[in-house]
């Protein structure tokens, strides 16, 4: 990398009301490191920036060499759909109190993490991602870093659905809803719906039925190199990374499989993923130290 060339995008969510308070403090600490920077042209209102350190949020993949996602994992998932195949690795920063398990960067460890990124001490990783098509003629894939799922159009009954892997039939599930999900999504939706949490790296995809009719019908693990087909029998809709994508009649077969490319994660803090469950979830909260082996 070179890093003469070095430029940091700045993106985040508008609404955060605490995005105005720190955006300031930002700019003025990428001026005094002389940094290279572009803002999504949507924040940059009143804060004094030259033509070049403004565009558009669609551009700035385009001239970044690591992008700034101000806000939660909400606008961390815009992001990574904005950027789409492009090898730009992203770093979530977190403005809210929600648990923002891809933002684990917290406002106070910007300095440090300004400087290890300028300083080029940092390391990526790369998430899988998924990626859904709708077995009609044209229809056009959806890609998701998070999860594909088919749920409810209008009616509060569950769902007969059919799931397939590998074109090998699995069951019918009778539930509210189906998620397939990375593993980087394993701490979303499918974790309030009963599904495991998996290492964000690996190469696996998680199938989880939504409140199930039946308590043996459980979530399934399956590898990254399996075909998930599953059809609704009612209509239902169907959404990638929380974005409805389009509205199932019903007896459609939506196909899902590991995407081409990865979306890339900057990580320049020295928190690890366990780090983060135990903030996350509180694990342990009680005990005044964690174990740490003998």
């Amino acid at each position: 990398m070179r890093m003469e060339r070095f430029a940091i995008g700045i993106m985040g969510n508008v609404s955060k009301p605490t995005l105005r308070e720190v955006l300031p403090w930002v700019v003025t600490g990428l001026g005094k490191r002389r940094a290279r920077f572009v803002m999504e042209q949507s924040l940059a209102e009143g804060l004094g920036l030259a033509p070049d350190q403004i565009a558009a949020a669609e551009r700035i993949p385009e001239i970044a060499t690591v992008i700034l996602s101000f806000g939660g994992d909400g606008t961390l998932l815009r992001t990574a759909r904005i950027i789409g195949e492009r090898r730009v690795p992203i770093m979530g920063v977190n403005l809210g109190p929600g648990l923002g398990y891809l933002t684990d960067v917290g406002v106070d460890d910007l300095p440090r993490v300004l400087d290890r990124l300028l300083a080029g001490r940092f390391v990526i990783e790369e998430r899988m991602r998924l990626t859904a098509s709708v077995d009609l003629e044209n229809d056009e894939t959806c890609c998701a870093l998070n999860d594909i799922i088919v749920g409810h159009s209008a009616t509060f009954r569950t769902l007969p659905i059919d799931v397939m892997i590998d074109g090998k039939a699995v069951t019918t599930y009778r539930c509210d809803g189906l998620i397939v999900a990375t593993p980087t999504g394993s701490t979303a939706y499918t974790l309030s719906a009963g599904g495991p949490i998996v290492e964000p790296t690996l190469q696996v995809m998680l199938v989880t039925p939504i409140c199930p009719h039946t308590l043996t019908m459980r979530p399934v693990v399956i590898s990254a190199h399996r075909t998930v087909e599953f059809r609704s029998h009612e209509p239902a809709m169907l959404s990638a990374d929380g974005d409805i994508v389009r509205s199932l009649d019903g007896g459609e077969v939506i196909r899902v499989s590991r995407a081409a490319t990865s979306t890339l994660m900057a990580i320049a803090t020295d928190r690890d993923f366990y780090h983060v469950l135990r903030a996350k979830l509180q694990w342990g909260a009680a005990n005044t130290e964690p174990f740490t082996g003998a």
